[in-house]
């Protein structure tokens, strides 16, 4: 339990806003330079990606918030 505790203190807000911006740029900006040169599949996979990659962000920061 104390290490569980130990890796959800490293989801503070710095790590929440990084990881928040990060999948802006693969939803936003890598979608649509992929989807400029026709690899569709691609642009679909980092469009997903990034926005998994901010729920889980969101998801962990509030369960951080919520046990600490």
């Amino acid at each position: 339990m104390k290490k569980l505790l130990i890796i959800l203190d490293l989801f503070n807000i710095y790590f929440l806003t990084l990881i928040l911006i990060q999948g802006s740029v693969l939803v936003f900006y890598d979608y649509n330079s992929f989807k400029a040169i026709n690899k569709f599949s691609l642009a679909k996979k980092s469009r997903y990606l990034g926005f998994t990659m901010m729920l889980i962000a969101i998801l962990l920061f509030i369960v951080r918030k919520i046990l600490l």
